[in-house]
């Protein structure tokens, strides 16, 4: 009989059973996944199942995370084995996704399956730590699609953090079965290893060391030291606690504490806020009970284990990325004071290694060259040191000897990530082409969001490149060998008419650049005058606004949920309107378009609600009469030097045969895409 490789779809109940089914039987060696991964996928489209006759003998269960394909399931049924099923169910999920980098995974090197996965198309990549006291190491590997692939690191290194509850401790460690633990067992999944990082609170040492059975408390004492205890940050918890237990009366109809649980409930919250942290973990019905006022009040979100595994891509991006969190926080940008060498050693990275008498040399050496070094900083309101860095102009490079962060303060890894862009504006600004960070002591919020940005390492460091310029492939290529020879590093020929995925991605390394031949949607998508100034600061002078640094690196625009052909990833065009607050009517900049989600949209807002301005009202006015709106996820932003006008932008689509409606949004061809960019940058 055949064997058939197809899609199972949400609605397919017997064979998501039966996919669920095999899953549980090859639990030992694939690690528990909670059922709503299986329907989440289902609904994805990410669940294949290899069926003969109405028979399941095989699938694979993967996800879409970034510009790659992560492999999380590949299982035959035992029956089956050695006919071919997996080289099948692989290669179905390449012919798929042929646009994305590439297929990756983990797997247990003790597992010896290295023939298999090298029959099957992947090379061993790195080895990372696996979970548990143990620790098998797993083997990361990689399976091409062929494209230039300019990042270092197949994963995004950032992490999501979350705290326990005892109960979710004591699912993991403790040394019987207890009910209900097998949907915490989903958070020591292999797969998740550099994914998700589980954290201790003084809370549940405290609750360890009163567990009343001796031999079970040791157990668990030793398990703790598996775990990192983060720092706490000195909080009134007195009047944090007042807040929590007056919002849950107001909010919930909740007259806490009722029962000395509900204290230990809210010590957890309260910590996990002190520690930084914005996600909590549980299986207590209590604590959950909790979610709404724990994340109004303190920005914590109270999660069951199975819905933290299902969603994790969301929460480590959240987590790593909350340009939001910066808006209305009166940031300044200054010039770094003389004589503030102690000051600054909230920078040390004493992790990494640093001293302080070296650090501090190294400020003091930065002083005494004003004429070379231009120091800057970042401080809040109350004056708190958020960041510091350095730059000079050599050679054609913008070098940055030292960028630090605050990393222990939660906005530490954004405002990583928003700095590397604000200097690769200050590149394309002044015509630099190399962006050289050359830190010897580099944090690792700064190396993550380095990676993330495809910086590569050099001898002295990491560089980027900054290319501004519109051309196709081979014009590009042509220019990158002459960059990359002189630094001294290898980058991968690009091919002409890049997947849109591939192409995405090289545009975001190497922004600003624009390559013409390559097979990238772009969408002219017309936003109000009042949210083109909230989103983008433009036209200027419109409103007041505290805030630059929230507003640059990646947002959230909401519409109608009506489809107009958008996809993911593509290019997004701003058409800035006419409205009462302003006149426009003008194409104003270009971003990338990460991600298109349609959805209800109080789910939306929980979403993205991390990355701006909109607030819950202002989203529920997009919504249609079912409550469904789209949200469009977009970065690097760059605004016209030169705005477009309506009536240029009819006589430039009339010259490239096509008609110019402004009211929605509207999908355009390359080569006005073309024409648009260059005049808005006054190109030839």
């Amino acid at each position: 009989m055949l064997v058939q490789i197809k899609a199972v779809g949400p609605n397919e109940g017997e064979l998501l059973a039966a996919v669920i089914d095999l899953g549980n039987r090859n639990r030992r060696t694939l690690g528990f996944l909670p059922h709503a991964a299986f329907h989440q996928a289902a609904e994805g489209g990410t669940l294949l199942a290899a069926v003969e006759d109405t028979r399941l003998v095989g699938y694979a269960l993967y996800g879409l995370p970034g510009d790659r394909v992560r492999l999380t399931h590949l299982c035959v049924d035992d029956t089956h084995r050695g006919q071919g099923i997996n080289r099948r169910l692989v290669e179905a999920i390449s012919e798929r996704h042929a646009d994305r980098l590439g297929i990756l995974l983990k797997c247990r090197k003790d597992y010896g399956l290295e023939k298999m996965w090298t029959r099957l198309g992947f090379q061993a990549r790195t080895e990372v730590d696996g979970r548990g006291g143990a620790r098998e190491p797993l083997v990361v590997w990689w399976r091409s699609h062929g494209h230039p692939d300019l990042f270092t690191h197949l994963e995004s290194p950032a992490l999501a953090t979350a705290a326990m509850d005892c109960n979710v401790f004591a699912d993991l460690h403790s040394s019987y079965e207890r009910n209900g633990a097998e949907e915490t067992k989903a958070l020591s999944a292999q797969w998740l290893v550099d994914l998700l990082e589980l954290v201790v609170l003084p809370q549940l040492v405290q609750e360890i060391h009163a567990v009343r059975d001796a031999a079970e408390r040791r157990i668990q004492i030793n398990a703790l030291s598996h775990y990192r205890q983060p720092p706490l940050e000195q909080l009134d918890q007195d009047r944090m606690l007042r807040t929590l237990t007056e919002t849950a009366w107001e909010d919930l109809g909740l007259e806490l504490p009722r029962t000395v649980n509900d204290r230990g409930d809210l010590a957890y919250v309260i910590q996990a806020h002190a520690a930084g942290l914005q996600l909590l973990i549980t299986r207590d019905a209590g604590l959950l009970e909790l979610s709404p006022v724990a994340e109004k009040v303190c920005g914590v979100r109270i999660l069951r284990p199975a819905d933290s595994v299902v969603a994790i891509d969301e929460l480590k991006r959240t987590q790593a990325y909350q340009p939001g969190s910066l808006l209305g926080t009166a940031l300044t940008t200054t010039a770094v004071p003389s004589g503030q060498e102690q000051q600054q050693l909230v920078f040390l990275n004493k992790p990494g290694g640093e001293r302080q008498k070296a650090f501090k040399a190294r400020l003091r050496d930065f002083a005494a060259r004003p004429d070379q070094w231009i120091r800057q900083q970042i401080v809040d309101k109350d004056g708190q040191l958020l960041a510091t860095y350095c730059h000079e102009t050599r050679d054609g490079e913008l070098r940055v000897p030292l960028l630090r962060v605050n990393e222990q303060h939660p906005l530490g890894a954004t405002l990583a990530r928003q700095l590397l862009f604000l200097l690769r504006q200050r590149c394309r600004a002044e015509s630099l082409e190399v962006l050289r960070l050359t830190d010897p002591h580099s944090q690792r919020a700064v190396r993550a969001a380095a990676e993330e940005d495809a910086f590569r390492p050099t001898g002295t460091g990491l560089v980027a490149l900054v290319l501004d310029q519109i051309s196709d492939s081979a014009a590009l290529d042509d220019r990158v060998a002459s960059i990359s020879g002189r630094l001294g590093i290898e980058l991968p020929a690009l091919t002409a008419s890049l997947p849109a995925a591939a192409a995405s991605a090289v545009e975001h390394a190497w922004w600003p650049v624009k390559i013409t031949d390559a097979q990238l949607p772009v969408f002219l998508v017309p936003v109000r005058p009042a949210w083109a100034y909230e989103l983008f600061g433009y036209p200027e002078g419109l409103l007041s606004r505290d805030d630059q640094l929230g507003l640059s690196r990646e947002h959230v625009y909401y519409r109608s949920p009506r489809p107009r052909g958008e996809t993911a990833p593509a290019r997004i065009l701003w058409y800035a309107s006419t409205d009462k607050s302003a006149s426009v009517s003008a194409v104003i900049g270009c971003s990338r378009l990460d991600q298109c989600v349609t959805d209800d949209g109080e789910r939306l807002y929980r979403q993205f609600k991390h990355l701006g301005v909109y607030k819950r009202e202002h989203v529920r006015s997009a919504c249609d009469e079912r409550g469904r709106a789209m949200a469009l996820r977009f970065s690097d932003t760059g605004l016209f030097p030169s705005p477009v006008s309506y009536r240029r932008l009819v006589e430039l689509g009339a010259r490239n045969g096509q008609n110019i409606n402004v009211q929605s949004v509207l999908k355009i061809s390359p080569d006005l895409f073309r024409d648009l960019y260059k005049e808005g940058h006054q190109l030839r």
